[in-house]
């Protein structure tokens, strides 16, 4: 029998409980193979290598390898070609074979990458490995196998034409016992399941959209045998890879099915979607059925950029902004919280045309989650072209990539991101600026150290919320006047412009914290409310250059101090001289309803009590983020 390996190497999560995700991919491939009589009897299939473990342990671990497959994605792919290297060194002979999303499409430029791979597999991988293995039993030509190419022996390279999936359906890996031999290894798993696979959108960003695939629904029975699996093993998080779930009327189906074994188990406790951007009624009433049984976060409702010509040039078309306003009352009236994505860096964007449309997103109701990502230059998108680079003039920075929420890699391999800093029409001056001027807005507004003053001036004075957020940026240039916000900003801003000359990460350490890495908002937010009474003492003179009223300016900033949760803080009461509370609500569920001027006594009680910093930035900040842990909840006794 010839030995198979598959490496799937994952992140470990948190920093004391194990946690990682099953390796979905090289399961699928292994229970897909592994249901073929010829390759059960020519090969057995050895241990899976799923963490990032030491590749020189990793490679001592296996036994006389005949072939190793390897499931490169960004977080993994520096790894893999180490450990590839580790094994070849030991076992010349061993054949090794890449796949996943980080293989380019050009074998030439691949191989040059990826020195120490004999075969590379372009696209979806179970029909062309199990291919692969059987040609290899029978001693055929690889060159003949779709999607994949070959580095012979003399160096040459053979590039097998592309062709579309033949089959519709896969065994599962949880149900063909495939992952039973890890369940024991002392690791709480997180799980991915499939419903679909494929997507009909195009997005210039994204590697599915070049595919230009066929959805294929997978077997419905199947994928609720799966969920069952599931439940019975007791995991927590499940991630559904759908590209699209709710594009399919068994969407809801498949929600009740997750809802119906949470009751009556436990399990799964939380489902993560990417929902359809097509079908907005339909995907809030899964939404609203997740949030009612405690098991979906949030609702997304995605832009990624708001101007015309940036969605031209990525092939993409958003959601009517009225329409958006619409969505965000409902949601916000149903308790349902909701976040908006953008992406930074995108072709024909700009300084003032990204800095307006996440402010834009705020002025039609999107006032508690911004996501701004990065554009990662993926190598199968069509961004990745060479036709779009010259096009746009593209330019990307290698970085090292550092997963958020994880401790410090102990591998000592780094991995690395390409994002793309500069185009045509934004420079990496400009790109850094952008970067802090949306992290500014996710701390200071959507994570609400600043949330209601804002919403209070552009309702009562018409400033805008980007004349609010420019002019207290510019206020802490200031270093008399605003000494602690002058530094942090300053580092902020020096941070983005080093990530755009390839000289810092994105994920920041801070030990005030903990041990683990956090996202640039959380970790603004964390710096700026360390010393919360310098802070306010620091924005209530920035109020001061927005009003002559002091009552308005000392009222504003008690409330902000009063609604921040903070470590150690549990409950306290105030009075008011207006009624705040039903004023900010009106305006979040999109009623707006006038300042009421009355006396208002307001009891204020913490969702999440905590002793440290390492607890509150980890229990409010990074899991409860999206269910407003920082806030206060305000409640008016008269």
């Amino acid at each position: 029998m010839k030995n198979i390996y598959l490496v799937q190497a994952n992140a470990i999560y948190g920093d004391k409980i194990k946690n990682t995700y099953i390796p979905y991919a090289i399961g699928c491939i292994a229970a897909y193979c592994f249901q073929d009589k010829e390759i059960k009897e020519e090969y057995s299939l050895k241990k899976f290598i799923y963490t990032r473990e030491d590749t020189e342990k990793a490679a001592d671990s296996m036994e006389e390898p005949y072939l190793v497959g390897f499931s490169s994605s960004i977080w993994n792919n520096e790894y893999n070609k180490a450990l590839a290297k580790e094994i070849k060194k030991r076992y010349p002979s061993c054949i090794t074979v890449f796949g996943g999303h980080q293989i380019p499409p050009v074998p030439e430029e691949a191989f040059r990458e990826y020195s120490d791979a004999d075969i590379l597999i372009h696209g979806g991988g179970e029909e062309a490995f199990r291919d692969i293995l059987l040609t290899l039993k029978n001693g055929g030509d690889l060159s003949g196998i779709h999607n994949i190419s070959v580095k012979l022996p003399d160096g040459t390279i053979t590039d097998g034409e592309r062709a579309a999936p033949t089959t519709p359906d896969y065994p599962s890996p949880y149900l063909t016992g495939i992952f039973d031999s890890i369940l024991s290894d002392g690791i709480e798993f997180s799980a991915i399941i499939e419903t679909n696979r494929g997507c009909p959108n195009q997005c210039a960003f994204c590697d599915w959209g070049i595919l230009r695939s066929k959805v294929r629904q997978f077997d419905l029975e199947k994928v609720y045998k799966e969920l069952e699996w599931l439940s019975e093993h007791k995991i927590e998080y499940v991630y559904c890879a759908d590209a699209n779930f709710g594009l399919f009327d068994r969407d809801m189906d498949i929600t009740d099915k997750f809802i119906k074994l949470k009751k009556e188990t436990g399990y799964p406790k939380k489902l993560k979607v990417n929902f359809t951007k097509n079908r907005c009624e339909f995907v809030g009433d899964i939404s609203r059925k997740l949030s009612d049984s405690d098991m979906g976060k949030s609702q997304t409702l995605s832009f990624q950029s708001v101007d015309g010509d940036v969605l031209t040039a990525i092939g993409r078309k958003n959601i009517d902004l009225g329409h958006f306003r619409t969505l965000l009352s409902m949601y916000e009236k149903a308790g349902i919280p909701t976040y908006s994505e953008l992406i930074l860096g995108l072709p024909m964007e700009t300084y003032e045309s990204f800095t307006d449309g996440i402010c834009t997103l705020i002025e039609n109701g999107q006032h508690k989650s911004i996501n701004v990502y990065p554009c990662e230059l993926l190598p199968n998108s069509r961004l990745g072209s060479k036709e779009y680079a010259e096009k746009y003039d593209i330019k990307t920075t290698r970085l090292p990539f550092l997963q958020f929420h994880c401790e410090k890699e102990a591998s000592g391999i780094t991995e690395y991101s390409n994002l793309i800093t500069s185009t045509s029409t934004m420079t990496k001056k400009q790109w850094a600026e952008s970067y802090f001027f949306s992290t500014l807005i996710q701390s200071f507004h959507c994570l609400d150290i600043t949330r209601e003053t804002a919403i209070f001036f552009r309702e009562t004075e018409n400033i805008s919320y980007k004349e609010f957020y420019g002019k207290l940026r510019d206020f802490a240039k200031d270093t008399v006047k605003a000494p602690y916000l002058s530094k942090i900003f300053s580092d902020a801003l020096a941070r983005f412009s080093a990530v755009a000359h390839a000289k810092d990460s994105i994920a920041i350490y801070d030990d005030r914290f903990g041990s683990i890495s956090y996202e640039p908002d959380e970790h603004l937010f964390l710096s700026c409310i360390y010393d919360s009474k310098t802070l306010y003492k620091e924005i209530e003179n920035f109020l001061y250059t927005l009003t002559d009223s002091e009552e308005t300016a000392k009222t504003l900033t008690a409330y902000q101090k009063a609604i921040l949760n903070l470590p150690r803080k549990s409950e306290s009461e105030a009075v008011f001289p207006w009624a705040l509370p039903s004023f900010f609500a009106s305006v979040l569920n999109g009623e707006k309803q006038p300042l009421s001027k009355n006396p208002t006594l307001i009891r204020f009680s913490s969702p999440t009590f905590t002793l440290s910093w390492q607890q509150y930035a980890k229990e409010c900040v990074w899991y409860g983020r999206r269910n407003e842990g920082m806030h206060m909840k305000a409640v008016v006794i008269r």
